[in-house]
């Protein structure tokens, strides 16, 4: 059985993206211009992103086109971007889709907080910072010795660090480092 796909705009597959998205809470801050001329600022947690955009959640109504200013100071990052897609959640709550101009690429490279990112799953499984491992409930798990994630308590390795993965002690991938 040969299964179809309705192509979407850009002649993409309705299952397929444009990049892998990162389920990972990126602090930013969104500054733009009202429809009424007045500016705003907000500060939030994204719900995804990308190299080429992101999912925000805004008090503001924007509309599609319009232009915002997106910093996310973890990765030194600045952009300009553009609303690709709103979806109003509720009274004051607005999912906003944006993308980044061509040739501008959002990266984690300059983060402290680097992310341990099973692909599989779409989400992130823990977390490095300032050395100590952070498990998905944000406690500290084990610590970076080297290329390995040692037990905090016992000094066990628990996982290695290879070319930006993490492997467990069996040589399986649990995730990269994003």
């Amino acid at each position: 059985m040969e299964m179809e796909y309705e192509q979407e705009e850009g002649g993409r597959k309705e299952d397929e993206r444009k990049e892998l998205r990162w389920n990972i809470p990126v602090p930013v801050t969104v500054r733009g211009v009202r429809s009424d001329g007045t500016e705003f600022s907000e500060e939030i947690i994204t719900t995804d992103a990308s190299a080429s955009g992101m999912c925000l959640l805004l008090k503001v109504d924007l509309r599609e086109g319009d232009q915002i200013t997106i910093t996310a100071p973890e990765e030194k990052f600045e952009s300009r971007a553009t609303v690709r897609h709103v979806s109003i959640l509720g009274p004051n709550m607005n999912r906003i889709r944006i993308d980044f101009p061509h040739g501008t690429r959002f990266n984690r490279d300059a983060a402290p907080k680097k992310y341990v990112y099973d692909y599989l799953l779409g989400d992130w499984i823990g977390y490095i910072l300032e050395g100590t491992y952070y498990n998905s409930k944000h406690e500290p798990f084990g610590k970076v010795e080297n290329n390995d994630i040692v037990d905090l308590d016992s000094g066990t390795v628990l996982f290695k660090i290879r070319t930006g993965r993490v492997y467990d002690q069996r040589s399986y991938c649990i995730g990269h480092l994003i």
